[in-house]
């Protein structure tokens, strides 16, 4: 009869630990990035004075196996050595929900002297965990802003 509750017992053991999330394998995040950002259109920011506009290019990505809950993305576009600003009104800018599967990702970037131009520039997003603040995944490349 002990042998017999001690091979039950182990048995049972063996199968919580493989059913364990811990050991569960699990499919990394992965952000891709469009190869080329939106032709260039004018921006006008909020608060700006009337009228005021300059020019903003907006780049678009994926992200695959994203983790289901909400997370904070930042995303950002340097062209020619300078760092460029978010063309949105801020409202839940940076705000993602993901279901477990892909969502896609996307941020539209300004600069006004020197404004943007056409070229190349290099963008980069990353989404972590809105909790804990754990990066689940990174992502940079040189995209081209059209003419």
């Amino acid at each position: 009869m002990h042998k017999f509750s001690l091979a039950a017992l182990t048995a049972a053991a063996l199968v919580l630990v493989a059913a364990s999330p811990a050991t569960a394998s699990t499919t990394r995040t992965r952000i891709t990035i469009d190869r080329h950002a939106s032709e260039l259109y004018l921006f006008e920011p909020p608060g700006a004075e009337p009228g005021e506009a300059y020019p903003a290019a907006g780049v678009e990505a994926v992200a695959r196996n994203c983790p289901t809950g909400p997370h904070l993305m930042s995303a950002s576009l340097v062209q020619d050595g300078l760092p460029t600003l978010w063309a949105t009104s801020g409202r839940g800018a940076g705000e993602i929900q993901c279901d477990g599967g892909t969502v896609e990702l996307g941020m539209a970037f300004a600069r006004r002297d020197p404004v943007l131009h056409p070229g190349k520039a290099t963008v980069r997003f990353a989404l972590r965990d809105w909790y804990t603040g754990e990066q689940l995944a990174e992502s940079t490349r040189t995209v081209w802003i059209p003419c």
